[in-house]
């Protein structure tokens, strides 16, 4: 899907989130003269020649992907048992990337560790980094949605909401090394305690 860069368009500049295009103008870049589009963002105004915008942004999210990003945080995903420093450079390289579906998968991914979190008694709690990246991801998101759908920001949450809630209620963990690259899935259980009975 092309984006279309005419001044007034919504644009997603992959982990910046949505912008708007404020102006198109020919400037010298690097020695030549180049058209550029000038984006606006929630935090900053970003200049790129417009052989790189092209590139670099993309539309929102229609109807097809945001299926897919619901189906995302629905997801039955097998969860990489590995510790965040094994898992970060994948977690980041979707929070990067920025498509809705990456981003869906690193909060689905967050909600699903929460949920194991919370089975388990707290233990395994994640490291402010982690959190910093789902929390990123999950704003990217529900920015995107909010736009898309033409929800106000408590509407597209609520959506992101409802999605992970019909996600299986125990996530599957995928045992073996620790690489978390062998092993088969399966359900990470409950551990009955006798004592308590």
């Amino acid at each position: 899907m092309t984006v279309k860069l005419e001044v007034g368009d919504l644009a997603v500049y992959r982990n910046h989130g949505v912008g708007r295009v404020a102006m198109r103008r020919t400037q010298e870049v690097l020695g030549e003269a180049q058209e550029v589009v000038v984006l606006e963002l929630a935090e900053l105004t970003v200049t790129l020649p417009l052989a790189l915008a092209m590139t670099q942004l993309r539309p929102l999210a229609n109807q097809a992907e945001l299926r897919r990003v619901g189906d995302a945080l629905r997801g039955d995903t097998v969860l990489n048992p590995g510790t965040w420093l094994a898992r970060r450079t994948e977690t980041l390289e979707k929070l990067i990337g920025g498509t809705p579906v990456e981003l869906a998968q690193i909060v689905s991914e967050g909600a699903k560790r929460e949920r194991l979190r919370s089975a388990t008694g707290g233990k395994g709690q994640p490291s402010s980094s982690e959190n910093e990246v789902v929390t990123k991801a999950r704003q990217l998101l529900s920015d995107e949605i909010a736009l898309a759908l033409g929800l106000p920001p408590s509407g597209a949450e609520r959506w992101i909401d409802r999605h992970l809630s019909q996600a299986p209620s125990v996530p599957l963990v995928l045992h073996g090394g620790a690489d978390g690259t062998t092993g088969s899935p399966r359900p990470k259980k409950r551990r009955h305690d006798d004592r308590a009975s």
